[in-house]
């Protein structure tokens, strides 16, 4: 094991400081009122599959204040409003949109649904269409990082909400039964869709990515956070705004956001992951007051750790039946 992070045994206890505003649960409270004002519009599509078990469909949802978000369903044959199923929502990694139909078959065999949302600006079915009162340093992390009211993830995280509110909206679908699931920026939109959707009974978070902030970008030496170091080093190399950029994180950071889960949590991290660093996938557990899990992988870096597919059949299958 190549160690860069801190030992498990401080692992498992690490639990750092809140970085929460004083108004963080009345911010997310409004915008969550002002999301249920907005129609979702939706429109489904039967896509054509070359296997006849299952159905597949093309929808598309309006996103939160503008865009619209395309995702895909699948469903077993046999699902319908009689025959009610279970349903895991997919986010997917950071730029990496490779959610192909075969990936829901591990839910279908056991007779669930699975929407698999393409994020907003990550996938040519999915534009954003936002103004940001600042450009990019490169790709999405640090649009408009300098307003916690108009910041990337504040849309990406409400999509993702409204990915739950279109779900329910499915006569198939039991609504008591509703997963979230997905890896690195999916395990974040999994965290933070887990704190901000009360009809979210489970939580499954891969290497969460969005959590813990300052200490990711300090430690983190390839991936997405970079973004943020770049705009630092380019942009404002004396670090003049860094307090406020830290403070609009914080509204999105995972760690913060997980004291808001109430839904049954599994989380897993690898400890030789320099993408997202282990210690801030235990920062977002260690903060979860609800019923959790966790699952380490030590000779593992970001994700690549398969057995941890049947840890989650496992997981949910226990809860959900």
């Amino acid at each position: 094991m190549n160690l860069f992070d801190l030992p498990i045994e401080e692992l498992r206890e690490y639990k750092p400081e809140l970085t929460k505003e004083k108004d963080f649960d009345d911010f997310w409270d409004g915008i969550l009122a002002e999301s249920d004002k907005y129609p979702l519009n939706t429109e489904v599509k039967p896509a054509a599959y070359p296997i006849d078990t299952i159905k597949v469909y093309d929808i598309y949802f309006d996103g939160f204040r503008n865009s619209r978000i395309h995702g895909r369903l699948v469903l077993p044959k046999e699902a319908s409003a009689e025959n009610k199923v279970p349903v895991v929502v997919y986010y997917h990694g950071y730029n990496w949109n490779n959610l192909v139909i075969s990936h829901a078959f591990k839910f279908t065999v056991m007779g669930y649904g699975c929407l698999m949302m393409d994020v907003r600006g990550q996938d040519v079915e999915s534009p954003d269409h936002n103004h940001y009162g600042n450009g990019g340093a490169s790709g999405w992390m640090t649009k408009g990082i300098l307003d916690h009211n108009n910041y990337y993830y504040l849309y990406a995280y409400m999509d993702s909400v409204r990915a739950i509110e279109f779900i329910k909206t499915r006569e198939e679908i039991d609504v008591n039964k509703i997963a979230v699931e997905g890896g690195s920026q999916g395990g974040g939109l999994s965290l933070a869709v887990g704190a901000l959707s009360k009809d979210v009974k489970v939580v499954m978070a891969d290497i969460p990515y969005l959590c813990h902030f300052r200490r990711s970008v300090r430690l983190s030496t390839e991936g997405p956070y970079n973004e943020i170091y770049h705009y630092f080093k380019i942009h404002d190399s004396l670090h003049r705004t860094e307090d406020q950029v830290y403070r609009t994180l914080s509204y999105f950071d995972g760690m913060n956001l997980a004291t808001r889960i109430k839904a049954k949590t599994l989380i897993s991290v690898g400890l030789e992951d320099t993408v997202c660093p282990p210690s801030t996938g235990f920062a977002a557990y260690n903060h979860i007051n609800a019923e959790k899990e966790i699952r380490v992988y030590p000779e593992y870096a970001h994700g690549g750790f398969t057995a941890h597919e049947e840890e989650k059949i496992a997981f949910i299958k226990m809860i959900f039946g």
